[in-house]
């Protein structure tokens, strides 16, 4: 995780430098570099020398590339790419929240990262029709 650390940091740098083309970027580069590790861990055998901290991290990890990458779509106003990537990223957690038992150590953190990446589909959406709206002429704006 510490490669995982040091690729968000730098699309976390390049985010805050507004340079969000090298920001998406390093977020792509995050979850490739983390999505195997959850997948395996996931859909193939989580050691059970791990603790359910260790388990989760990948997941963790994981949601916060997506969400990372979602929210510099949004901010270039790349709205259906940022919609596509969180519903991706949600129907991933789906997929595992199917397959995974109780005793997994990771169910209960895929669990609450599937509810956040929903909710920020749902806020992200709210946003575009919001923005959507704030485009419209002024002689078109009317309400229902």
């Amino acid at each position: 995780m510490d490669q995982w650390q040091q690729i968000i940091a730098q699309g976390n740098q390049a985010f805050t430098e507004r340079h969000l083309t090298a920001a998406a970027s390093f977020y792509r580069q995050a979850i490739s570099d983390v999505w195997p590790v959850w997948y395996h861990c996931a859909f193939v055998c989580c050691p059970p020398e791990l603790s359910r901290e260790e388990a989760s991290l990948p997941t963790f990890c994981l949601s916060i590339s997506i969400q990372n990458l979602a929210e510099t779509y949004a901010q270039q106003q790349r709205w259906r790419r940022c919609q596509i990537t969180l519903r991706h990223g949600l129907n991933w957690f789906e997929q595992m929240l199917q397959r995974l038992d109780g005793d997994h150590p990771a169910s209960l953190a895929v669990l609450q990262e599937s509810a956040k990446l929903r909710a920020e589909y749902n806020t992200v959406c709210q946003r575009y029709k919001m923005w959507q709206l704030s485009r419209l002429p002024a002689s078109r704006q009317y309400l229902h």
